[in-house]
């Protein structure tokens, strides 16, 4: 017998990646047949479910190719920069996560800097609750919108929607898993309910989700875009839209912040960007240049 395993072993050559998998097939036959026979079924429920999950994960992972990374830039850092014509589209529909104080002014900047208001387009804006700084300065960029767009509706349409905060600074880490639970809670309502200037009525399902969420954080941000991912996980959203763009903070030039770090490792975010070359190199992000730095004058 032993030299049968050998000569099996032979005839792979330097294949050992071949021999690994094949030992690790093995391996996994075994435990699950040990598994069905000892394990009681709320267990084997409970692993079939972890897996099914993890299957699901990676594959809305793989449904859409993936921008290249490393030190590519994306001419978004540009201000002449080339953009896809959407104003031919039904719908163009964006959600932005205001995360309060310079999350907030860096966001803003994002929007005020790179927007292309048109007719279809409809931004909703996530703000945490008590967040009245970030409700104003957002309504003062829409009215900038649209005193320069007042004619025909060409500035779009928006609306704001209030979820609680994941978690308050100094929060206990004890209190912060319910504080992210009523967070998500209220998050499925902020990606699914259609907007009131948008009704069904007069557009049909074109505005019933967001094509696109974009986040810089802090944690409410990540909740959201969690909810995201497990909407499309579950099929509960159609595949093509919430597509997930983090933007790393100007701020942070060699590392990420908490964040960051927590859209990286999960892989959840459908474009990871970032803002400075080093930080580039260092995580495999987006380089989109100098995106939300302060403007200098002279």
């Amino acid at each position: 017998m032993e030299d049968i395993v050998y000569e099996c072993i032979d005839g792979f050559g330097g294949d050992m990646y071949t021999v690994l998998f094949l030992c690790g097939l093995f391996a996994v036959t075994g435990v699950s047949i040990i598994g069905l026979v000892y394990l009681p079924w709320t267990w084997i429920t409970a692993f079939i479910g972890v897996f099914i999950g993890f299957f699901r994960h990676v594959s809305v992972k793989l449904e859409q190719p993936r921008p290249q990374t490393g030190r590519r830039w994306m001419t978004i850092g540009a201000r002449n920069a080339l953009v896809p014509d959407t104003s031919g589209l039904p719908a163009v529909y964006f959600l932005y996560i205001l995360g309060s104080g310079g999350h907030t002014t860096e966001m803003l900047l994002t929007v005020q800097r790179k927007i292309r208001a048109q007719a279809n387009q409809h931004r909703r804006y996530v703000i945490s609750n008590g967040d009245v700084d970030s409700f104003r300065r957002l309504s003062a960029l829409e009215a900038k919108i649209r005193r320069v767009l007042p004619d025909g509706g060409l500035s779009g349409t928006s609306d704001s929607f209030t979820i609680p905060r994941a978690r308050r600074v100094h929060q206990s880490l004890l209190t912060a898993p319910f504080s992210c639970l009523a967070t998500a809670i209220v998050a499925v309502n902020a990606l699914t309910r259609e907007p009131e200037d948008r009704p069904t009525t007069r557009h049909g399902r074109q505005f019933k989700y967001p094509h696109v969420v974009v986040t810089n954080g802090p944690a409410t941000g990540f909740i959201v875009c969690l909810v995201a991912h497990l909407l499309k996980m579950f099929y509960m959203v159609p595949q093509n839209r919430l597509k997930m763009v983090y933007i790393e903070s100007w701020a942070r030039t060699r590392t990420l912040s908490l964040t960051g770090k927590l859209f990286l490792w999960s892989g959840i975010a459908d474009m990871f960007c970032v803002q400075h070359e080093e930080l580039a190199r260092r995580t495999g992000g987006v380089m989109v240049g100098h995106l939300t730095a302060p403007l200098v004058n002279g």
